[in-house]
């Protein structure tokens, strides 16, 4: 079994990561998933996960997310009152079945 991590922005809240979680174990292959919020990285475990990149960032981009091979650390996510938002202030309200939307 393999384990791939992939950086994904656009997760504010708890409702995101269970968003992202059920996407990525939608994908054939996958076994397992943990999602970090605070990072914005999620690890995916399963059969040849490193080859199914592709396959994951499209199940995360359907899902509302943009995802990519972390390689780098992700911006720092706001959750404030009113709405969610990331770091630089785009709203993100109605992504990924947030609760902000």
């Amino acid at each position: 079994m393999e384990t791939t991590e992939l950086r994904v922005d656009g997760m504010t809240c708890g409702s995101c990561v269970a968003s992202v979680t059920k996407a990525l174990k939608r994908v054939p292959g996958v076994q397992d998933v943990e999602v970090d919020l605070a990072s914005g990285i999620a690890r995916v475990s399963g059969e040849h996960t490193a080859h199914q990149m592709p396959a994951l960032v499209a199940a995360l981009g359907e899902a509302g997310y943009e995802a990519d091979a972390a390689t780098s650390s992700p911006s720092t996510r706001q959750h404030p009152a009113g709405g969610c938002s990331t770091a630089d202030g785009s709203a993100t309200k109605g992504r990924g079945g947030c609760c902000c939307s």
